[in-house]
């Protein structure tokens, strides 16, 4: 599946129709950060050559990028008051530039450093890159603020997004976007890369390798999420007690292994409540530090997969079977 997105990659960049924006998006862990930025790395290949050919000038500054230390990489700026202010990550290429959150979002004033680049001309290859990552962390100001460029983008350079949640991507940046699915790393993938041989393990993990490490090491969250999907109401009752004693970064970690879960069953079936189950643990991982009750979110969680999932979901797998 992974082959079948670089395909189509390929034959993007050498019929030259590359978008000015496109959006990486799926699951998290899913590798899509490492496609998105090998392509950047593409775009910008003294070469031309994708992949890229590893050691022009260009290509060598981007492998360097990402060995440098972080901290060393920040590139400030001024905002509107002279007060200085981080922008993005800025290495040895001159036409590369890395926006990430700064204490959990991108702000405005990151994406009016990122304006001030986009209207300079190449100086090392023939074109810019713009990565961002994860395009969700923009808050509605920053991307009101991106919108205003993807709509005169300069034609010498590109938008390479990775989103992680992209419906809240603003439906006016998504449509001047190309999106490009990411789907989740097989079984098989996930075994190459992790090592992983556990099949609960590697269907609990939803295709997600980072998801698959975690769970690795925390194999009561496994059989947690297990009985959620498969067990009655008095089993749950159970277990949301105990999961409300976990510390909130492992009761997020739970949600997200059941919308895993959930949305590889999702992509099978397409049914509607399933979407529903979907909107509502995303909701409940967004808001589960501001109040929102883990044992009401699986009550309700319960009643809306029940005719579909709980029947076979996960129980080919005896107790006991991760191990």
């Amino acid at each position: 599946m992974r082959e079948r997105v670089k395909r189509f990659l390929k034959n993007m960049f050498y019929q030259d129709r590359v978008p000015s924006s496109i959006i990486f998006f799926g699951l998290e862990g899913i590798g899509k950060r490492e496609l998105a930025f090998e392509f950047s790395k593409t775009l910008l290949c003294l070469e031309h050559t994708y992949p890229p050919c590893g050691h022009c000038v260009s290509c060598r500054h981007m492998e360097e990028f990402v060995k440098v230390e972080e901290e060393e990489l920040y590139f400030y700026g001024e905002d509107k008051r002279g007060k200085k202010v981080f922008l993005y990550l800025r290495g040895g290429h001159p036409d590369f530039v890395y926006v990430k959150p700064e204490k959990g979002e991108i702000k405005i004033d990151q994406i009016r450093g990122v304006k001030d680049f986009v209207y300079l001309s190449p100086a090392l290859s023939k074109r810019k890159v713009v990565f961002i990552e994860p395009a969700e962390a923009m808050n509605p100001y920053a991307q009101n603020s991106m919108l205003k460029v993807l709509e005169e983008p300069p034609q010498d350079t590109h938008f390479i997004m990775v989103s992680n949640n992209l419906e809240k991507v603003l439906p006016t940046i998504r449509s001047r976007s190309f999106l490009l699915a990411v789907p989740p790393l097989t079984k098989e993938e996930l075994k190459s890369l992790t090592g992983i041989e556990d099949p609960l393990l590697l269907e609990l993990s939803g295709g997600s390798k980072s998801m698959a490490l975690k769970l690795k090491e925390d194999k009561e969250l496994m059989q947690t999420a297990r009985s959620i999907l498969e067990e009655d109401m008095l089993t749950l009752y159970k277990k949301a007690l105990e999961v409300e004693k976990w510390s909130l970064d492992r009761q997020v970690l739970l949600l997200k292994v059941l919308y895993a879960v959930i949305h590889n069953r999702y992509l099978e079936l397409r049914e509607e409540g399933l979407k529903e189950v979907l909107d509502m643990l995303s909701a409940g991982i967004e808001y589960l530090n501001k109040g929102i009750r883990l044992s009401l979110l699986l009550f309700q969680l319960k009643g809306g997969i029940k005719d579909v999932l709980h029947k076979g979901t996960l129980s080919g797998y005896q107790q006991g079977s991760s191990g």
